[in-house]
C-alpha cells in the first residue's frame, strides 16, 4: 500500500464520477478536466454520486495505484468550493473525511497552521 503522507499534494475532482471507469477513465478525468499531470507523484480524490464511494489515484514508481473504499451506510463529507474542477486538501483533512469526522467541527489550536 502506498503510505500517505503529508508530503503528498492531495486534489479533490469537484464532478460527479461514474465509478465504472478505473485507470483509463480517471487518467482523462486528471488530465483533461482538472489540467494535471497524472504521473506527478499527487493523489486525485473522486466521489460517486451517492457519495458513499471513494477513489484515490497516485502513480508510484512505475504504475499507477487506484485504492478504493465503499461505505456500506451513510456518507463521506462532501468537500466544496469555488473552484469548479478541482480543490487541494491537507493529508489531515483527507484523513478525516476517510475516517467519517466532520471538518466543520475541526478547531485548529492557535500554534497549528489551518488548512
Amino acid at each position: 500500500m502506498i503510505p500517505f503522507t503529508s508530503q503528498h499534494r492531495y486534489f479533490v475532482y469537484q464532478g460527479i464520477v461514474d465509478f465504472r471507469k478505473s485507470f483509463d477513465g480517471l487518467f482523462g478525468i486528471i488530465k483533461h478536466s482538472m489540467g494535471s499531470n497524472p504521473l506527478d507523484g499527487n493523489v486525485y480524490i473522486f466521489f460517486n454520486k451517492r457519495y458513499n464511494q471513494i477513489r484515490l489515484m497516485v502513480y508510484d514508481q512505475g504504475g499507477l495505484v487506484l485504492l478504493s473504499k465503499r461505505l456500506e451506510r451513510g456518507t463521506f463529507e462532501t468537500i466544496n468550493s469555488e473552484n469548479q474542477t478541482n480543490t487541494q486538501i491537507t493529508w489531515t483533512q483527507l484523513m478525516c473525511v476517510i475516517q467519517g469526522i466532520k471538518m466543520t467541527s475541526l478547531q485548529y489550536r492557535k500554534w497549528t497552521s489551518s488548512p
